[in-house]
């Protein structure tokens, strides 16, 4: 059986991360796969093939649409939406065409305008670095990976994409782009939102002395909280002005939980503040246990 051509056209964290956990993986689902890499900057295509992470390299989008049949974007959300407008046109009449974007509705919107060959995909993995050196091998091990097949796509076309994703360990779920992308603001673009917020609220003192106490009396509690506010603004910027309604939604929600808090801090009320504090910490382990984490 001849194997899937994977072109990963993206060679950031991710990117690499998927590259490397195919090339360097044990399970022999990862070796049904010939690994392709396309980068903007040459370089870390090079790099990339030098380490051992591809087969080949790509040199131009054109070339990557049309070697790949599995072609997986691994960019931001606004130039993965470029290029399936753009290049879609390039791929095989039997190529498949996915990402690892974090917003969904704005992708199906592209394809439907091209009438592209598209599953979505969305593997809740990443750390707060970015860039080809940051990548993971194994970061998707027994990772959530969303699949957001738009009504149109063949079912076909939707196994070869969880055959991917459960090549490199991740756990599959099949979700609409709608219910994915409220999801998503919920469990991942607000906490970054919050994050911020209190980095800033604590760290951003004018005065010198408060400032240098605020420095040193922000432990490991607030260095964990705070973790996701390192990441690229960039990044944020274009992932939350292609989710806003829902990110909107979603900070509403978070607002109402916040604001029943401080109403009980207000008026005294600490009884129901340690039940609504233990509430949170009966969710939390229950999560654990759900995630084994």
């Amino acid at each position: 059986m001849a194997k899937e051509k994977l072109v990963i056209a993206g060679l950031g964290m991710l990117g690499v991360s998927l590259a490397s956990s195919l090339k360097l993986g044990r399970r022999k689902e990862e070796k049904e796969y010939e690994v392709f890499g396309y980068a903007r900057r040459r370089e870390v295509a090079e790099k990339a093939l030098a380490d051992g992470f591809l087969d080949g390299i790509c040199e131009t989008p054109e070339e990557a649409f049309r070697t790949g049949s599995i072609i997986i974007l691994a960019l931001p959300v606004p130039v993965i939406c470029q290029f399936i407008e753009k290049y879609a046109s390039f791929m095989g009449e039997d190529a498949v065409l996915t990402d690892i974007g974090s917003v969904k509705g704005l992708m199906e919107e592209s394809a439907k305008k091209v009438r592209a060959n598209f599953v979505g995909s969305h593997p809740m993995a990443g750390t707060e670095l970015s860039g080809p050196e940051a990548f993971v091998p194994g970061i998707y091990e027994n990772a959530s990976v969303f699949i957001v097949p738009p009504e149109q796509a063949q079912e076909r076309d939707i196994a070869r994409v969880e055959k991917l994703w459960k090549a490199v360990g991740g756990t599959v779920l099949r979700i609409d782009a709608k219910a994915h992308d409220s999801l998503v603001a919920h469990t991942s673009h607000v906490p970054h939102i919050i994050s911020s917020a209190l980095a800033l609220s604590v760290l951003d003192e004018e005065d010198a002395s408060l400032k240098e106490y605020r420095f040193a009396g922000a432990a490991s509690g607030f260095r964990d909280t705070i973790r996701v506010a390192a990441s690229s603004p960039r990044m944020w910027r274009e992932i939350l002005s292609s989710n806003r309604a829902a990110v909107l939604e979603a900070l509403e929600d978070y607002e109402k939980r916040y604001e029943k808090m401080k109403e009980m801090i207000r008026n005294n009320d600490f009884d129901a503040f340690e039940k609504e504090f233990a509430r949170g910490g009966d969710l939390i382990r229950e999560w654990r246990k759900a995630k084994k984490c």
